[in-house]
């Protein structure tokens, strides 16, 4: 594993030799405000669902990320388990109980599952900048916020015959000790099957609208978000036909605008994090590979392209080398 990808794996058993969550629920105590609650510690999990190239992991079937931070209900504090269970000085509390503003309201006695977790991320990332962390720490709870947009707005069509049935017809069925490689990259080549169907005009009836949702639910689900938003707008030209597949589009159109802007404070954390490194860093070539990712998925290839090449020189890693250099070369031509 590439050292930035350890920055971003979650660190408990189980993590890849597991097919399904452990958790169990216990009793918090805020460190800022003392507030008593009840969180969800996630024990176990996969990373089955795939590992796309910003290093977001994505289980099998379940999504995890949203139970690895918890969020006082009282004060908005907001962190890992670790966080609950340090101490804080006066001075900080001080600061984190005036200045953590969630993005949206929070009743006191709302429980872990009711708030968001691009909410709770977000909130973690303003309680890292009030505790004076470092901001590559802030950066990575951005990344976090924008992978929880990511993985609850490719809406997922469960009891749905009809779209199982497409589904399987093009091998997306397969369990994962049948697939020997990374979900992501099988996922995105699948996608092209899909694409090329119906541009021959191969899938009609009902497949002819979840088709092209199938495509924007690929694309979406692994954050290639330029053409998920392509393949939302042919369905735009078709809306009406299935009210649940408006209804889900809706929701990915709108994620994707969440996930962007916290792809946009992660690039801002990022820099500053990359600035801070000194010369010969052994992560300062990870931030740049980051940051040529996040260039890039928000749509600013020149950029993209300036920061894989500085993670390129940089790195004494083999790995972050061939990724800097892989996803380089995928971007369009000047």
């Amino acid at each position: 594993m590439t050292p930035f990808l350890l920055l971003t794996v979650m660190n408990y058993p189980g993590w890849f030799i597991t097919g399904g969550d452990e958790k169990k629920t216990v009793d918090v105590v805020c460190p800022a405000d003392g507030h008593k609650f009840q969180a969800v510690e996630m024990l176990v999990t996969n990373n089955w669902g795939g590992r796309d190239y910003d290093g977001c992991n994505h289980a099998f079937k379940t999504t995890p990320l949203e139970y690895l931070v918890w969020v006082c209900p009282s004060c908005k504090f907001a962190g890992r388990k670790r966080d609950f269970g340090a101490a804080l000085d006066e001075g900080t509390k001080k600061s984190l109980l005036a200045g953590l503003k969630p993005m949206e309201e929070i009743k006191r006695g709302a429980k872990q599952g009711e708030i968001p977790g691009h909410v709770k991320y977000d909130l973690m990332a303003q309680a890292a900048a009030l505790r004076g962390a470092p901001p590559a720490e802030r950066a990575l709870a951005y990344m976090h916020a924008a992978w929880s947009c990511r993985q609850q707005g490719a809406v997922y069509f469960e009891d749905f015959d009809e779209w199982e049935n497409l589904r399987k017809g093009y091998g997306l069925d397969v369990q994962p000790m049948n697939l020997k490689r990374n979900r992501t990259d099988f996922e995105l080549e699948a996608v092209k099957k899909v694409e090329k169907d119906v541009e021959q005009k191969k899938v009609f009836g009902p497949n002819k609208v979840l088709a092209r949702y199938l495509a924007a639910y690929l694309y979406r689900k692994h954050g290639e978000n330029a053409e998920a938003e392509r393949w939302l707008a042919e369905l735009s030209n078709l809306k009406g036909e299935n009210s649940v597949v408006d209804a889900a589009a809706e929701k990915m159109k709108a994620s994707i605008a969440r996930e962007r802007e916290f792809q946009k404070k992660a690039i801002e954390a990022y820099q500053a994090a990359l600035e801070k490194e000194p010369d010969g860093s052994k992560v300062a070539p990870e931030f740049a590979y980051l940051l040529g990712e996040l260039h890039r998925r928000t749509g600013d290839p020149k950029a993209a392209s300036t920061f894989y090449q500085k993670a390129i020189d940089t790195t004494s890693s083999d790995a972050v080398r061939k990724l800097a250099q892989d996803q380089q070369s995928k971007l369009p031509k000047p």
